[in-house]
């Protein structure tokens, strides 16, 4: 073969050889899993996390705020946070099924789950509301307060009717939470027993109103705890707790409360209280039961013994 021929061919095959190369390696790549998001993602560490909206918040999301929190906790790490927002009913049912996250996030009082909590790390609480009464009369001292100028906000899973009680306003009229709120702006009531939730749609409504915290009882607790019995997957989920305690002043973007005084409005009343009664920790469903009923029996005493 000529040699001017022979070196047509030998660039026409390294050429060739050069194309194979660059068509060839992505696909070597993303089948070895390196050099690909895909595969960055299927070797990620994923923490689950459930969300239990067991009591109402002040606004926002809980379940986004956990989100953003481990997006921040984790952003230099190949751990990925995925926060599922479900009822406390939906969690009970899953447990029961043997699905169980890494870390759930629940409400004081919240039953069935201690299956899965107890024995592990001891629960934490991230955040926390309050109850108080609120009203439109500037004037008003709360002195007047009675089962007949007042409606109670009955919430969702929480103990409102402890907090009535307690406050000896078992008789007095409940309403679901938005209609309390309404019966309150109409002038129907003078007094609304309600939450931080309510202050937030006062705030909106752009009213005036005064508030008088309720410092006899709390079981507006936000809690964690850890889950899983994995020791890796613990070691992320301990890691994630302490980040979010140690930030807990951006708590304010939830119009929770937290370890320390963050806010300079009308929510600043409601930092900072040492309550006479509360309820902190998830309880039996036997426990439940005997507070739902001593709260409907009107049994302040049996009320007063189950909660210490």
């Amino acid at each position: 073969m000529p040699k001017k021929i022979k070196l047509i061919v030998s660039r026409i095959i390294i050429f060739a050889l050069c194309i194979s190369v660059i068509i060839t390696a992505p696909i070597l790549m993303a089948v070895s899993g390196t050099g690909n998001k895909d595969g960055d993602k299927s070797s990620m560490a994923v923490l689950t996390i459930w969300q239990i909206d067991s009591f109402e918040g002040g606004k926002g999301s809980r379940a986004s705020y956990l989100q953003t929190v481990g997006n921040q906790c984790f952003k230099d790490s190949r751990t990925y946070v995925n926060v599922v927002s479900l009822t406390s009913y939906a969690a009970r049912q899953n447990i029961k099924d043997g699905i169980v996250p890494d870390l759930i996030s629940y409400g004081a009082g919240t039953y069935g789950i201690e299956s899965v909590t107890r024995g592990k790390t001891p629960y934490c609480t991230w955040a926390h509301g309050g109850y108080c009464f609120l009203t439109l009369d500037e004037n008003a001292d709360f002195s007047d307060i009675d089962d007949k100028n007042t409606i109670i906000n009955c919430g969702v899973d929480n103990l409102s009717g402890a907090a009535a009680l307690i406050c000896g306003l078992q008789n007095a009229e409940v309403g679901k939470p938005t209609g309390a709120y309404v019966s309150l702006i109409s002038g129907e009531y003078k007094y609304l027993l309600g939450t931080q939730r309510d202050i937030y749609r006062l705030i909106t409504r752009e009213v005036n109103f005064k508030i008088k915290p309720i410092t006899e009882f709390n079981d507006l607790y936000q809690n964690i705890s850890v889950t899983t019995s994995n020791s890796k997957q613990a070691e992320c989920a301990n890691k994630f707790i302490e980040y979010l305690l140690k930030h807990d002043e951006d708590i304010v973007k939830l119009g929770l409360m937290g370890k320390g005084k963050y806010y300079t409005d009308q929510m600043s009343q409601m930092e900072s209280i040492n309550y006479q009664y509360k309820l902190t920790s998830p309880v039996s469903e036997n426990a439940h039961t005997e507070l739902l009923s001593a709260i409907e029996k009107s049994d302040i005493n049996l009320l007063k013994k189950l909660l210490k």
